[in-house]
């Protein structure tokens, strides 16, 4: 999985050197009359959607959804709609798009078809994956992390092996981890890094949080279920 994804950052930088330059000529199916930054964004946009066109979910045995959501024009036309998703127990490394908003609540559908809901960028369901996580809360924990940190309980549901909910409720402590330059694939960041340890009496997981000048979530690797493990997602 290491060499998947250093390939993928390397590519990812070679088409933002790609865009950043003006270097290259226009993609043969470059619309007509169109400018050199556009024919640039859409080459870039082809690069990602040949990158991102196959991978590893295949074995999961879904097909694809929506497959003109992520044709290289509607990621050109849109990219702050797309995210990079990486869940390595599943090795996925694919493009998901954002199919559904309501004020900061997102719903996002990868490529092969299962999606994330998350609310200003915090994990709260998963459907799809097999080992999925139901829902889980998070009471004030935006808040906690652009005040610095702090300590949050929050409650999970989950199914069991006999398709039971099972609700399980962590104590959550958040802590500053420093700057960290992060690689979002066609850019990379220097963000302001939190840690979440989270607690039950069972299970114990660690979720990362990456947030920009704005105190929002650019990127995060958070917990989703023994099976699943972590979803990392970023913007582009």
């Amino acid at each position: 999985m290491g060499a998947v994804l250093a390939m993928t950052r390397t590519l990812l930088a070679a088409a933002a050197a790609l865009l950043l330059a003006g270097c290259g000529g226009p993609p043969p199916d470059a619309p007509p009359g169109a400018s050199a930054a556009e024919t640039r964004v859409l080459a870039v946009a082809q690069g990602i959607g040949r990158l991102f066109g196959g991978s590893a979910v295949d074995d999961v045995g879904r097909p694809p959804v929506g497959p003109e959501q992520f044709a290289p024009e509607a990621i050109a036309a849109a990219p702050g709609a797309y995210r990079i998703v990486q869940i390595n127990a599943l090795g996925i490394n694919e493009l998901g798009r954002i199919i559904q908003t309501n004020g900061p609540r997102t719903t996002l559908a990868l490529q092969s078809g299962p999606t994330a809901a998350f609310d200003a960028g915090i994990l709260t369901a998963t459907r799809g994956f097999g080992d999925d996580l139901l829902t889980i809360d998070a009471p004030g924990l935006l808040g906690l992390l652009r005040a610095g940190g702090g300590s949050l309980t929050r409650t999970a549901e989950t199914l069991d092996a006999q398709d039971q909910v099972v609700t399980t409720r962590f104590a959550c402590q958040v802590r500053p981890a420093g700057r960290e330059t992060v690689d979002l694939g066609l850019r990379q960041a220097t963000l302001a890094r939190f840690d979440e340890n989270c607690r039950s009496d069972r299970l114990i997981f660690d979720n990362i949080y990456w947030l920009d000048e704005r105190g929002e979530i650019a990127a995060s690797r958070q917990y989703v279920s023994p099976t699943v493990a972590y979803l990392r997602a970023n913007r582009l």
